[in-house]
């Protein structure tokens, strides 16, 4: 597999993000659910108290100025034209190699993703519809053509995207950033303050209060205090989400401050997302929860589970971990290409960060060559007891029956009846009839033929020398 290493170029983070991966689908709009209203004791009994609506949120989209779209803003070049462009074995079959080095080596095609090493030393990152960011030190990075970079004093250790708008969150402060005026448009101070930023609006929250506004907190929508110690807040498309230190969980209607379900239980939490309208937990006994809202019935019920192991992480804009290797949710496990101690994953896209390296893996298989100079492989076949046996190009002993059938051996053969060489790919009856096809020839010249064998979804490319 190739990986690109070195941090990319500006332009390539812009092409990363442009035509290759073009703007996620906009969220489904879900239907408005029948809300149930529970009563102020029972509400008092779990969260809040004093909730005081004060307006209705609306959803906030950046108008683009005149004449000018997100997609002109980004770079118009593709990626998978230049940096993860595939190796196509089509391609190869045209170009008949004329070098000896060439001629005695095997080439090897197998369908792999890309890995791309983006950025050295990023803290954090986040993608959203086009839009890359990398939080730095010192800087927000972006992939916007118009703003390549966005400079700040205060000392953050995330980033949350959301439009054209990114919230950056420290121990002791907090900032949103409007990449389209490239600049801090909004600062906030104060320790033990948790933020969520969506379209919705933002949500700021303490252990024991929370204020819901506006993304830049110009227009309260509605605030109130907190009865239990809250550790989680976060946004969804028609609810806030809260747990508490007890592992409680409630989900508040954003347009009326109203409790609609609450989880009958408690949960011992490790770490929690909130996406879409399901809600995933990661439990200190390493199981990973889905867990959804039955808004008829005032309850958040579980709707899958999954085991884990020390070490698992949840991916960003997904319920699904990183765990040992494996990119897990409720239902799957796939193996990554990379690792990470953090990263995201959204519309089967993967991106991994490792000690501040951000890497981006397409997940889209594409052809990849390897060349093997000097193969052991030389078609020689080994007779014994009426049976061919030969080391294939995947360095495998297998043999060939008189019927052409080909298999994998219990046992590898100690002697030879004889021993033969294959020519041009087959073994053939003295009449000329076809036995055993070993690979077809694809192309030749006056020094070699090129012949091309499959084995399972690799394909194989070698010569014979005339």
């Amino acid at each position: 597999m190739k990986n690109k290493s070195g941090e990319l170029t500006q332009q390539e983070k812009l092409e990363l993000a442009n035509k290759v991966y073009p703007a996620l689908k906009n969220p489904k709009k879900h239907p408005i659910f029948r809300l149930l209203r529970f009563s102020a004791s029972a509400v008092m009994l779990v969260l809040c108290s004093a909730c005081a609506t004060v307006d209705t949120p609306v959803q906030q989209t950046a108008a683009a100025p005149a004449g000018e779209t997100q997609q002109q803003n980004l770079v118009s070049m593709s990626i998978r034209n230049g940096i993860t462009k595939p190796d196509e074995p089509a391609a190869f079959e045209l170009a008949m190699p004329e070098s000896d080095i060439a001629l005695a080596s095997v080439y090897k095609y197998s369908k792999e993703p890309t890995v791309l090493t983006i950025a050295q030393d990023a803290v954090d990152f986040d993608y959203e519809n086009g839009i890359l960011v990398i939080l730095k030190k010192d800087r927000l990075e972006t992939n916007f053509a118009k703003c390549v970079q966005i400079n700040f004093s205060g000392k953050f250790n995330s980033v949350q995207l959301s439009g054209e708008l990114a919230l950056l969150s420290g121990e002791k402060e907090a900032a949103i950033a409007d990449i389209r005026q490239c600049g801090i448009v909004r600062e906030f101070t104060g320790e033990n303050k948790g933020y969520f930023l969506n379209q919705s609006g933002l949500l700021e929250f303490t252990p024991k209060h929370y204020i819901f506004s506006d993304r830049l907190q110009t227009k309260t929508y509605n605030e109130g205090d907190f009865v239990g110690t809250v550790i989680y807040g976060a946004l969804g498309t028609t609810h806030m989400l809260f747990a508490t230190d007890t592992g409680k969980l409630a989900l508040m209607n954003m347009h009326d401050g109203r409790f609609n379900a609450l989880s009958p239980g408690n949960y011992n939490i490790k770490d929690i997302k909130y996406v879409g309208n399901d809600i995933y937990i990661y439990t200190k006994e390493n199981k990973l929860l889905m867990l959804q809202a039955d808004l008829a019935n005032g309850t958040i019920k579980q709707a899958g589970e999954a085991q884990g192991k020390d070490g698992c992480f949840f991916l960003k804009r997904s319920g699904k971990i990183y765990c040992d290797g494996y990119i897990t949710d409720i239902n799957t496990a796939e193996k990554a290409a990379s690792s990470g101690d953090s990263g995201l994953y959204s519309e089967g896209m993967l991106f991994l960060k490792k000690e501040g390296v951000l890497s981006f893996v397409d997940s889209e298989k594409v052809y990849r060559q390897s060349v093997l100079i000097g193969s052991p492989a030389q078609n020689q076949v080994c007779v014994k007891d009426g049976r061919g046996y030969f080391l294939d190009l995947d360095l495998k002993i297998k043999y060939f029956t008189a019927d052409g059938v080909e298999s994998v051996p219990s046992a590898n053969p100690e002697s030879c009846d004889y021993v033969f060489t294959l020519k041009e790919g087959a073994v053939k009856a003295a009449g000329g009839k076809v036995i055993y096809e070993f690979a077809k020839p694809v192309n030749r010249s006056v020094k070699a033929v090129m012949l091309k064998r499959i084995i399972g979804q690799d394909i194989y490319y070698y010569f014979e020398k005339q």
